[in-house]
């Protein structure tokens, strides 16, 4: 199974303590080196995503068009010649070219192919969703935040979904206050550290981005994963022609079947908490937890779709 370069694991001294302080929902305090911020975990069905590492290097050894000079037309002359895969090849004018891009296939790592797809001007081919399904499932984290929607703006939800056996557990780092945004952010970017696969929709622009800039905010070091599989580029490559948008409602809804009922509009979630902030009232942290708890168990079934349409069930 392909192995994902590992980060530096932080050590974090955390002590838990079962305590709500006026926040009317089931979770627990954690402190730490910095302060405290309220914590809450959910466990949900995981769905099968999983790709051999045999079956998606073969896969990709099928992509002629990897090598210079080869495009769609070439690449139709090709297989009606009887070559169907880069191996083919190298009885060919692009031998050497097929031989080093072939040795990255079969023996590179993610990153390395996701770097040799990028050099391709491929870096938001489909294909690469299968790398998110080669890797150990513990190396995933599905990643989503909520924020007071201005640049600069403190990160108030956290979301945060790991693998455990067929179980996604879901921890969302919450905001009491806007103080305890500094504790959130160490046990986020601890996650990120360890987790070294990230899966967003749209992090590469926003998520990851708004996370390290709060992280430099506090004089803390920037996290950056190794991996990242940002599913809203692919969703565009495959549903653009299908959909009015690629928002991940309209995903969710025509593409993976499920709406959602009663949900908080992300654009309201800063004017739900400004709310809860003014008047001092928690009902309206509920619906925002519930919205963040959403975006990412979906994370995980769109990962699971985008594979099944890759690479087959």
């Amino acid at each position: 199974m392909m192995q994902v370069e590992q980060g530096f694991i932080s050590a974090l001294s955390l002590k838990e303590h079962t305590v709500h302080h006026g926040v009317d929902l089931a979770g627990v305090e954690v402190t730490t080196a910095d302060g405290c911020c309220f914590t809450i975990e959910s466990e949900h069905p995981l769905p099968e995503f999983f790709v051999s590492e045999e079956r998606l290097r073969e896969r990709l050894m099928h992509e002629l068009t990897l090598v210079h000079g080869i495009g769609g037309m070439r690449e139709q002359i090709c297989r009606r010649r009887g070559i169907q895969t880069l191996t083919d090849l190298q009885r060919t004018n692009w031998k050497v070219e097929a031989r080093e891009v072939a040795d990255i296939l079969l023996n590179g790592t993610p990153r390395d192919i996701i770097q040799l797809f990028r050099e391709k001007g491929r870096g938001a081919d489909p294909l690469l969703v299968g790398l998110g399904a080669a890797v150990p499932k513990e190396d995933l984290l599905f990643f989503d935040i909520e924020t007071l929607g201005m640049v600069h703006s403190p990160i108030i939800l956290f979301g945060c979904g790991v693998c455990d056996g067929q179980t996604l557990r879901v921890t969302q780092y919450l905001l009491r206050d806007i103080g305890e945004e500094i504790a959130a952010l160490e046990l986020v970017a601890d996650m990120i550290r360890t987790h070294p696969a990230l899966v967003t929709y749209n992090g590469r622009s926003f998520d990851l981005p708004f996370t390290n800039s709060r992280l430099s905010y506090y004089g803390e070091r920037e996290c950056w994963p190794a991996l990242h599989f940002d599913l809203l580029h692919t969703s565009r490559r495959l549903f653009r022609s299908d959909l009015p948008d690629c928002c991940l409602g309209t995903v969710e809804r025509q593409i993976l079947g499920f709406g959602r009922t009663e949900d908080l509009p992300g654009y309201l979630v800063p004017v739900y908490y400004q709310r809860y902030l003014r008047t001092g009232d928690t009902s309206p942290l509920k619906q925002i937890v519930d919205h963040n708890r959403s975006d990412v168990t979906t994370l995980a079934l769109l990962l699971a779709k985008q594979t099944e349409m890759m690479y087959g069930s």
